[in-house]
């Protein structure tokens, strides 16, 4: 009687042995299954419209936003994502940064892209942390640059950062991409002029005391000119609240959160750690900044499998009066 008991109470240990095996085996085939497929899916990109209104505008502004390329490749030399800008007709393009990665053996592949693209729009570049990595020799924090310059609060000349120069910035600039650094520039597209402000130092630590002086410039010259801000790293808009930061502000570097999960959302961003949204952290999408629309891009870097139901995109921003 007893060694009957002892096989059924084997029979059941094996069982259940083999159950929780499957249940592994299942779980792995099928996250195998979930990476593989979104990395195949990953190898487009998606378009993400959105509208947005000023009465300081005449007629309609088509702005087309390009983050974190990260120097991937959208068929042969981009000419999927050319071809698609193009379709789409841009009053202005504006890259919000890590467009080329740090680790990448040249810049050659993307400014082919910019020097393509800056003949359909004026284009504007805005440094992010892999450009800064780059050709920077340390990072853009208020710490460092005082450090490197011999700053302090008495003596901080901020324009001693905007004179150091980089090949990527001539190598742009030399195929008709502007580089803003701290920086502004005025266009017109129909009878609306634009203002267009990039940010370098995009450490909440740097910002004020690196770009606080041009940005203001920015913000109160030309009050009826359209206002548009860009910067890579949304944190800055988490940390500050100034009267006003523009009428359209772009930012990248979250990825989207790399992976998302259905109800929970983004995943991780090295800034919000797990689950940055939950906290309040401008991680993808539209927010409402102090009565303006911020845009958080996913970017369109493709080379990693743990981008997983967060497709690459380009971001189209149209704005209009009403």
């Amino acid at each position: 009687m007893g060694k009957m008991k002892t096989k059924r109470a084997n029979k059941k240990v094996k069982v259940l042995s083999f159950f929780i095996i499957s249940l592994i085996f299942t779980f792995i085939a099928a996250s195998i299954a979930v990476v593989g497929l979104n990395y195949i899916e990953n190898r487009n990109f998606r378009e993400t419209f959105y509208c947005v209104s000023s009465l300081k505008v005449n007629n309609k502004i088509r702005v087309i936003q390009i983050s974190d390329l990260h120097s991937c490749s959208y068929g042969n030399n981009n000419e999927k994502l050319i071809n698609r800008v193009e379709q789409l007709k841009p009053d202005i393009i504006i890259y919000t940064g890590d467009c080329i990665d740090s680790q990448a053996a040249s810049e050659e592949n993307v400014v082919k892209v910019c020097e393509t693209l800056a003949k359909i729009a004026p284009s504007y570049y805005i440094y992010g942390n892999n450009e800064v990595e780059r050709y920077y020799d340390i990072v853009l924090t208020q710490e460092a640059l005082d450090k490197k310059f011999g700053f302090n609060d008495d003596n901080r000349d901020s324009q001693k950062l905007l004179e150091l120069s980089d090949t990527f910035t001539e190598q742009l600039e030399s195929v008709g991409v502007k580089v803003l650094k701290n920086s502004s520039d005025t266009i017109t597209v129909g009878s609306t002029n634009v203002d267009v402000f990039g940010v370098l130092t995009s450490n909440p630590s740097s910002f004020w005391s690196y770009a606080g002086k041009n940005f203001s410039d920015y913000t109160y010259y030309n009050e009826n000119n359209l206002k548009i801000t860009a910067i890579h790293e949304p944190l800055v808009f988490e940390e500050y609240t100034p009267e006003t930061w523009g009428d359209l502000m772009l930012a990248g570097h979250t990825h989207g959160g790399t992976a998302k999960i259905p109800m929970l959302g983004a995943v991780y961003t090295p800034e919000g750690g797990i689950l940055p949204e939950r906290n309040g952290d401008y991680v993808y999408g539209r927010y409402d900044v102090q009565g303006r629309p911020l845009i958080v891009s996913a970017g369109l870097e493709n080379n990693t499998f743990l981008r997983i139901n967060n497709p690459p995109e380009i971001v189209i921003v149209d704005i209009n009066k009403f």
